[in-house]
């Protein structure tokens, strides 16, 4: 348990003139602060001790826009002109033991909890932090969706633990690359073993058949729009769009993404990237980069060719991409740990979790919300679990499917990689 005295944000500099840690302050924004403070978050995610693209301001104002702003607010710890952290949270009142809360927003469509946080300055911001919790009453801040391992978790739990208490709640393994730590596209034959990689290529060889296979990245704005067209035809006649979690089914939601896509690729910060049979997309990957972070953010491909596992096919083609690029240092599907198509190809696992932090140093409001959260993820797991086991049980037993009549047979053409 912690018992270290709590150490206030400051003290430390009262020894010395020109405290460098009293300059700025903490402070709650409206999100209609947001396109005031654009460029100072932008500068600050240059040189963030973590990258975060959906706290980007491209694409967190139209997120804002499509899925509401209710009790969001903007937080910010101001250093003369400059901003040393930055995350949009959810601020709601509590009850006796968990007072004030301040969570940092994340959403299916942005699963990613990672604040901004100055790299020059990190153990000031994180005291300054806790600091302010304390005495404006918000004594539990929730960081969901947190790489546990990553350098922002590590510097906000050393300041809770100097000065407060921290806890994890609903930790799980998720699939990660870590490209800069291996030894470039030779690594994709370890990590995919050696039968996997051999239907693969048969698969492929069966798809060439059916045509030229090509692909390519659009990045340009007449590219990207075609390609993100491409890409919510091919994911709303899928098993997503049978499911209703396409982004086709609210209007909203798909501007909101088209718009987020556009912003951040005209920054060099996304990509859709599609694999064609032909002049056919057949699937398509929206990529989002920054800072050394690339995330495969969303993925779609034609049921039609299923046979080809056409969704494998691209995310194998990224991966030796992902792999031959000296800049990613760190590529994170965030998807959860049991998603299928990650798994089944990369064999790393990162520890993600929600962080929990608070000003009191026993941490009763901690301890109940993290409580709260790892008994819902249980329940979450427990009924996906069931669902699918229901799922397997009905559905009949059937003979392969023939296969269609195939064309004629043409030469085969090969594989073109994207240009």
């Amino acid at each position: 348990m912690i018992v270290r005295q709590a150490v206030p944000f400051g003290s430390a500099a009262r020894a010395r003139p020109q405290p460098q840690s009293r300059r700025g302050a903490f402070a709650l924004e409206p999100v209609e602060a947001l396109p005031r403070l654009s460029d100072r978050i932008g500068r600050l995610a240059e040189r963030a001790l973590e990258p975060n693209p959906f706290f980007l301001p491209e694409f967190l104002e139209p997120a804002i826009q499509g899925l509401g702003r209710k009790n969001l607010r903007l937080a910010i710890f101001s250093d003369r002109d400059e901003l040393r952290f930055f995350a949009p949270v959810l601020a709601t009142g509590g009850g006796l033991l968990t007072g004030r809360k301040l969570s940092v927003w994340t959403h299916p469509y942005a699963p990613l909890g990672s604040p901004l946080i100055d790299r020059d300055m990190p153990d000031q911001v994180a005291d300054g932090l806790i600091e302010h919790m304390r005495t404006s009453g918000r004594t539990v801040l929730t960081l969901p969706d947190l790489p546990l391992k990553g350098p922002a978790a590590q510097v906000l739990a050393a300041a809770a633990e100097r000065s407060g208490f921290w806890t994890v709640a609903a930790p799980q393994l998720r699939p990660i690359l870590y490209p800069a730590a291996t030894d470039g596209p030779a690594h994709f034959d370890r990590m995919v073993n050696l039968k996997r990689r051999r239907e693969l290529d048969r698969q492929l060889r069966r798809l060439c058949e059916a045509g030229s296979v090509s692909f390519m990245s659009a990045r340009s704005a007449s590219d990207l729009d075609a390609a993100f067209s491409m890409f919510v035809h091919l994911e709303s006649s899928g098993w997503k769009g049978r499911r209703g979690t396409a982004l086709q089914r609210r209007g909203a939601i798909q501007e909101f993404a088209r718009i987020a896509v556009t912003q951040l690729a005209q920054n060099g910060h996304a990509a859709i990237d599609v694999l064609r049979v032909g002049d056919k997309p057949i699937a398509a990957l929206i990529r989002l980069d920054h800072g050394g972070l690339s995330i495969p953010w969303k993925i779609a491909y034609d049921e039609e060719f299923a046979a080809f596992s056409p969704g494998k096919q691209l995310m194998c083609d990224e991966t030796r991409r992902w792999l031959s690029d000296a800049s990613v240092l760190r590529v994170d599907p965030v998807r959860e740990q049991d998603n299928s198509l990650i798994s089944a190809l990369w064999t790393e696992r990162e520890r993600y979790g929600t962080l929990i932090v608070s000003s009191r140093r026993l941490g009763l409001g901690a301890r109940l919300r993290a409580g709260i959260i790892t008994a819902k993820s249980v329940g979450k797991s427990t009924a996906k679990s069931l669902l699918r086991s229901g799922v397997a049980a009905r559905k009949p037993t059937v003979q392969a499917k023939a296969k269609p009549q195939s064309r004629p047979k043409k030469k085969t053409t090969g594989v073109r990689r994207r240009r």
